[in-house]
């Protein structure tokens, strides 16, 4: 795992027991004849626990389960509200509210060992960070004194974002961060902890209220 080669000893320790504890709390699964292993589950928890190493908001405790596949899978019709039917759809992962996690063990694996490329892990995790107050608006509870300037920064870069793209421009964000506001915080996740100094240099407010919710932050200077 890359990234625990990057963190201090103290750090180490810490990621170590959250993720522990994490594995032993949380019913695991494996599907497609997936071997979901110790060495998958710890894996796939350290990487969860990078977001709350130190957030102490949650250990994720209202994830039911993680569910794991040997690669992306395509999920059956489903509700999507209002009497909308989603079609098959392949997917990498998937966080549902008050449920399981979804991911593709090649694809986690594949983020685990090299940094800078997407992190599903990482990515459905944050939607659960998201979730913690019952919306997926990219707001997730937070301190009082961060609340407003989160607010503020991620609205006019989730704009910025939309406009630029609309544009025909494409930055340092990955697109599919101008979906919603909630695939936008899950992203920027994805650029907070695989490109650090690339969204430092790029978009210097973001990260910086990026690295006072989550606590510390890999690069930046």
């Amino acid at each position: 795992m890359v990234h625990y080669r990057m963190l201090g000893p103290a750090q180490r320790k810490k990621l170590e027991d959250k993720a522990r504890i994490f594995v032993a709390e949380t019913d695991w699964e494996g599907c497609g004849g997936l071997d979901l292993d110790e060495r998958k589950r710890i894996l796939i928890a350290a990487n969860a626990c990078l977001l709350v190493l130190e957030n102490d908001a949650t250990l994720f405790e209202a994830v039911t389960s993680v569910i794991v596949y040997p690669a992306g899978v395509v999920i059956p019709n489903s509700h999507v509200g209002n009497g909308i039917i989603a079609g098959e759809t392949p997917i990498l992962g998937q966080a549902r509210f008050n449920g399981p996690i979804i991911l593709s063990w090649s694809d986690s694996i594949h983020a685990s060992q090299r940094i800078g490329t997407r992190n599903v892990v990482l990515h459905e995790f944050a939607h659960a960070l998201d979730m913690l107050d019952g919306t997926v608006n990219g707001t997730p509870p937070m301190r009082k004194g961060l609340h407003d300037i989160w607010v503020d920064t991620c609205q006019s870069e989730f704009e910025a974002l939309q406009a630029r793209l609309d544009g025909g421009v494409h930055g340092a964000i990955d697109p599919y961060g101008a979906t919603n506001p909630g695939e936008f915080f899950a992203v920027v996740t994805e650029h907070f902890f695989e490109q650090p100094h690339v969204l430092h240099d790029h978009h210097p407010e973001l990260w910086e209220v990026f690295s006072e919710y989550y606590g510390y932050a890999f690069g930046g200077g």
